[in-house]
């Protein structure tokens, strides 16, 4: 698992974004810890995001019901990529200068 985490926030041939997006659902489904994955996986991802300057994650109480549809159908075939994008497209806020 931590050579997995490892590889993921290692890899240079994606962006900071998708690292800590792909991040994320990777600890929400593989369920680290006893309790808290979901809080826990989200704040790292902020905490990867900040760092890098590419804004923060924020998941609206309206897109709530969408996010948990798609984040059963991930956790049920392992596959990410839709709901990273539709993550990336609706949950990703930055600063308007």
């Amino acid at each position: 698992m931590a050579a997995q985490i490892q590889a993921t926030l290692t890899d240079e041939s994606i962006s900071t974004t998708y690292r800590a997006l792909k991040h994320m659902y990777y600890a929400m489904r593989t369920q680290i810890f006893w309790d808290g994955n979901k809080r826990t996986a989200l704040i790292s991802a902020n905490y990867i995001l900040l760092l890098n300057r590419n804004g923060v994650l924020h998941i609206e109480e309206k897109k709530l019901e969408h996010w948990n549809e798609l984040l059963s159908e991930f956790y049920e075939t392992n596959e990410d990529e839709k709901i990273i994008d539709w993550t990336y497209n609706n949950c990703i806020f930055g600063i308007d200068y």
